[in-house]
């Protein structure tokens, strides 16, 4: 029976795992495909010129090594460590905007996702990053059982 659940477990963290893997491609995806928009976007921020010019060409790049590091064994772990770090400043940042500490922020996110109002962003990187969490959690321990 344990095994069965052992089994269970670790599939839903790899579907899990997948299906973050696949938001954070998409999301460079979309940006990569129409660059400009998301360029102009990102330089209506409310950052400077520095930290919006890394965010233009860092973010992308960052966003499609998290997805392949998910989609690898060894770099699974490593690329949900950085899914939260991105997951925890999206969320701050979107909770900002909603609580109107920036005024008017456009979104610079592409495709479905640029089409989400400030509150679903925020309720979907939230969710995202509770399943981000739950899945360090669980290799964890899974980890350290293994290794007892």
């Amino acid at each position: 029976m344990l095994q069965n659940k052992e089994i269970a477990l670790r599939k839903t963290i790899e579907i899990i795992v997948i299906m973050i893997s696949i938001l954070w491609l998409y999301a460079a995806v979309s940006k990569l495909v129409d660059f400009s928009h998301f360029k102009d976007a990102m330089k209506k921020q409310p950052f400077g010129e520095g930290l919006q010019n890394l965010l233009i060409y860092g973010l992308p790049p960052m966003e499609i090594l998290t997805g392949v590091l998910l989609l690898t064994e060894k770099g699974k772990l490593t690329g949900l460590y950085i899914s939260a770090i991105l997951f925890t400043a999206f969320t701050i940042y979107i909770l900002l905007i909603i609580l109107k500490f920036f005024g008017h922020v456009p979104c610079s996110c592409g495709g479905l996702i640029g089409q989400m109002g400030w509150t679903f962003h925020f309720w979907f990187i939230l969710f995202f990053l509770t399943l981000t969490g739950v899945s360090i959690i669980t290799i964890i321990k899974r980890k350290e059982y293994r290794n007892t």
